[in-house]
């Protein structure tokens, strides 16, 4: 299974999982089994894209997706190709990939999504207006 996770820095396993999931600068994509995995860059952050650009590039397969945060547009962009999206709940990839491993992470829910919520006092991923 190919995981997919949002970071600002690369710093392999030990990588924090980014707030954001739509504007993260990168993706860190790993393979549950081996954890080899790659860094690739968010489309939506090369000039010259629009908005309306998938976060991955089109040959870029992952299974699933650990995140913080998420919008609606991408959760259901996501949950559209077949790719599952789980709720972070450690710091780090490494503390993500063990709860995956023993099937500890769960679902992103509907409600659960970040702009719906508007702080973190709220529930949110504090970073909307």
């Amino acid at each position: 299974m190919k995981i997919a996770f949002p970071i600002t820095t690369d710093n392999g396993l030990k990588s924090l999982i980014s707030e954001r999931f739509g504007v993260a600068e990168k993706f860190m994509i790993l393979d549950l089994e081996t954890r080899e995995g790659k860094v690739v860059v968010n489309q939506k952050s090369i000039e010259g894209n629009s908005c309306k650009t998938g976060v991955f590039a089109k040959d870029t397969i992952v299974d699933a997706v650990v995140t913080n945060c998420i919008g609606d547009g991408s959760l259901r962009g996501l949950t559209t190709a077949n790719i599952r999206v789980y709720t972070a709940q450690g710091d780090s990839i490494a503390e993500n990939l063990e709860l995956m491993k023993n099937g500890e992470l769960k679902l992103f829910h509907i409600f659960d999504l970040c702009q719906g919520k508007k702080n973190k006092k709220e529930g949110g991923c504090g970073h909307h207006d």
